[in-house]
């Protein structure tokens, strides 16, 4: 699985993209591992003020926002692609 980081989140995990080899099969089992190696900084962007994942984060399962998916719970390959993006704000 490749994982993509973007703005903050880029600067927090120091790296751009990472391949991810360990087990996990829904978005939210990733975030949990992600929060666990990035700590607290990290974890900010990707839990809401409820200890609920994906609260602040757009998280992109191969192009495909997992909101539109199944939410959390969205089912993840060892060939997808990740992004991972915090709150964008325009004007």
């Amino acid at each position: 699985m490749i994982i993509r980081y973007f703005a903050t989140l880029r600067d927090i995990t120091r790296q751009s993209e990472q391949t991810w080899n360990q087990p996990v099969t829904t978005v939210h089992d990733l975030l949990h591992a992600l929060c666990n190696l990035y700590g607290s900084e990290f974890r900010r962007w990707i839990v809401d003020e409820k200890g609920n994942f994906g609260g602040f984060a757009i998280v992109l399962v191969n192009g495909v926002d997992c909101r539109e998916l199944n939410g959390m719970e969205t089912q993840l390959q060892p060939r997808d692609t990740i992004a991972i993006f915090p709150p964008v704000a325009g004007g």
